[in-house]
């Protein structure tokens, strides 16, 4: 639900900039072995966006992101 809320909140150009940014940490967690810091930073953002915080505090896993296929022009 809350990514579906986010969707709607987002532009076509803005989603597909975050699915790049998205995806491109993905190639650099694969790229780098787990102690890099590159890799660490990856997994960092990685976390960021499959992670959404409710109103309590508590965090619920999401693939929002991952899933996003956005239509349109921005």
């Amino acid at each position: 639900m809350t990514g579906q809320v986010m969707q709607g909140a987002l532009r076509a150009k803005q989603l597909r900039q975050l699915k790049e940014v998205y995806d491109r940490a993905r190639e650099v967690k694969a790229r780098y072995p787990e102690s890099h810091i590159a890799s660490r930073a990856a997994k960092r953002l990685i976390d960021a966006f499959e992670t959404v915080i409710q109103p309590g505090g508590a965090t619920t896993e999401t693939q929002w992101l991952r899933d996003a296929n956005p239509k349109g022009n921005a």
